[in-house]
């Protein structure tokens, strides 16, 4: 698969729980709120070990590297946030909507790819003066292997949620 599949996935596996938990909803609980921050919190660090340990980053670069790359991811989520809030808004007020308000929704939503290939593009040359031509690489290569860990963990959780 590609990297514009992987993107994907991402954005329908990850993001939905990371919106989620950012908009908890009326009458959650403390320790609803706490188990959702802990598997958000255990996702980010498996993520960050995969990454460190399949680029093959010492322990200098993994210090220097991954506040940068927190730094990208949040921006990545921003985006990714106000798109999915603009179609929430839409889909709320569905058939009071206006032709604007649909063009300017679709259009958020179809910039949010460029939007990332843009914010990544923004920090490229900062990952590549803490990692190698290799590095950089092996990088993107377990980027997309974490995002496959994904996917095969959440088919796994529906099917036994299925059962």
């Amino acid at each position: 698969m590609n990297r514009s599949i992987f993107s994907l996935i991402i954005a329908f596996v990850i993001f939905p729980f990371v919106s989620a938990f950012a908009q908890q909803e009326a009458g959650d609980s403390v320790k609803t709120n706490d188990s959702r921050r802990k598997w958000l919190n255990d996702v980010k660090d498996y993520k960050y070990q995969m990454l460190e340990r399949e680029a093959q980053m010492t322990e200098e670069q993994a210090e220097e590297f991954f506040p940068l790359y927190q730094e990208m991811e949040n921006k990545v989520f921003m985006v990714n946030l106000e798109a999915r809030r603009m179609e929430m808004q839409i889909s709320d007020g569905f058939d009071n909507a206006t032709d604007d308000d649909f063009r300017q929704a679709a259009q958020a939503l179809s910039n949010v790819k460029v939007r990332e290939a843009e914010i990544e593009q923004e920090y490229y040359p900062q990952f590549a003066r803490i990692l190698s031509d290799k590095q950089m690489f092996l990088l993107k290569r377990a980027e997309t292997h974490f995002a496959t860990d994904m996917l095969r963990h959440y088919n796994r959780s529906k099917e036994l949620n299925a059962q």
